[in-house]
């Protein structure tokens, strides 16, 4: 905040305090189709990260906090902090973080409506000349989305320290193309010097507002969710080996098809989590070493997603899974195999108290209790990681049919802006309390 304006205290002004609903949902809006809209006719996006619809994107909010004097700092992951000062020199920045980046054909509100709500935050405290006692930080996280360069929330994971997969890995790390990470910090400009870890760049607490991305809230009729706790995930990396083969001259009883021992353990996956109903489990991926219409596949590669309410059942639907497995390779009994390789995982994190109550204070302010509910998040999100290292808490805003990853994916206007609204609420709540010693 400049030194010249005349400041105002928070405590008399935040009852009063609103956001600008359109302005948010024009900026949202207009940055999306500047920067990674599919085509002019469709709400999609492909915005992935570090590409140089992503510079671009950047490249203004950058712009745009600076504009409401913020002080910048771009780490070693390209993450962006965007830091207002606060009265306290002492304090750690309150933060309101998410991500730019999309899916290849993603919506406009995944991750993008948490970055474009802290700046709607920024541009209220600024033009109310609001003098806050801790900094007020937005952040954007690199590479959430994991599309571009493989590991979800990959950035706020590497800054939490508790990632499996540390700065360096990730730097060399390579999209299809075979460019690695670190050059694509590079290649757009952000591969920053600050450290990538909260031990030297921390955090007082941590908030996120993001679309829910399911369909309960709208089924339940509910507005808002205060969000206590996301669930554990992790992926395996799946290898079945077969033996290669003509087509035409391999008789069917001597063949060993990878592709065909594949297929019945992709179909276990689903009917193990179906039949066990400890959580959800998804084969998204698919790679076959030949894809020649005259070879029998001699080896196949798929990915399986394992998402559970808590680690432990993680564990156990996985183990089923993997016992399903054996038995079906036993009956195949034809030489394929399979080979198992962890590639990624996020514990069951659950948020903190403070943040939790100082998002329930928020809502409360602005719908009545039936409204409201608490929710588990079943997506990853960065603030399953900044909950490590700091008091973190979410709010969730209703997905129209529970779509998400989608160009259909949509939120409304209004609950963009009632989004928002919260969010700067349980700001200025948690802020207060810290003024007053309460956290």
């Amino acid at each position: 905040m400049c030194t010249s304006e005349r400041s105002t205290d928070y405590a008399v002004m935040t009852p009063a305090l609103r956001i600008n609903s359109e302005r948010l949902n024009t900026t949202l809006q207009a940055s999306c189709t500047k920067w990674g809209a599919l085509s002019e006719l469709s709400t999609g996006m492909c915005r992935l990260t570090l590409s140089q619809e992503d510079k671009e994107v950047r490249d203004w909010l950058v712009a745009e906090c600076k504009s409401l004097g913020c002080d910048v700092k771009i780490d070693q992951m390209g993450n962006i902090f965007a830091i207002r000062p606060g009265k306290a020199k002492d304090k750690k920045p309150i933060a309101m973080g998410s991500h730019l980046d999309t899916q290849p054909a993603g919506g406009r509100y995944d991750g993008i409506l948490g970055v474009q709500a802290a700046l709607e935050v920024l541009r209220t405290l600024h033009e109310n000349k609001l003098e806050t006692h801790c900094p007020i930080a937005l952040i954007d996280w690199t590479n959430e989305e994991g599309a571009r360069f493989p590991g979800a929330m990959m950035a706020s994971g590497v800054w939490s320290t508790k990632s499996s997969t540390p700065l360096e890995a990730c730097w060399g790390i390579q999209d299809k193309e075979g460019i690695f990470m670190k050059q694509a910090l590079q290649d757009i400009g952000y591969l920053g010097s600050v450290p990538c870890d909260y031990r030297e760049n921390g955090l007082e607490c941590h908030f996120e507002l993001h679309i829910e991305q399911g369909p309960i809230l709208e089924r339940e009729g509910k507005s808002v969710a205060v969000v206590t706790s996301v669930q554990g995930m992790k992926w395996f990396a799946i290898r079945v080996k077969g033996r290669e083969g003509h087509s035409g001259t391999t008789p069917m009883t001597g063949r060993s098809d990878a592709l065909v021992t594949a297929s019945r353990l992709i179909t276990a996956v689903r009917d193990t989590a179906l039949k066990t109903e400890l959580g959800v489990a998804t084969v998204g991926v698919i790679n076959n070493d030949t894809s020649s219409q005259a070879m029998i596949p001699g080896g196949i590669d798929f990915i399986i997603d394992i998402r559970c309410s808590t680690d432990e059942m993680v564990d156990q639907l996985a183990s089923t899974i993997f016992a399903a497995f054996d038995d079906i390779v036993k009956q195949e009994s034809n030489g394929t195999q399979y080979e198992v390789k962890r590639t990624w995982g996020l514990p069951e994190s659950k948020f903190h108290a403070n943040c939790i109550d100082s998002v329930r204070a928020a809502v409360s302010k602005e719908v009545a209790e039936d409204q409201i509910m608490d929710m588990k998040s079943r997506a990853g999100h960065d603030s399953a990681w900044t909950s490590r290292t700091c008091p973190t808490s979410m709010i969730f805003v209703p997905s129209k049919e529970g779509i998400s990853h989608s160009p259909n994916e949509y939120t409304s206007p209004e609950h963009c802006a009632l989004g928002a609204q919260v969010l700067i609420n349980a700001v200025l709540e948690y802020d207060r309390s810290v003024k007053e010693g309460k956290y």
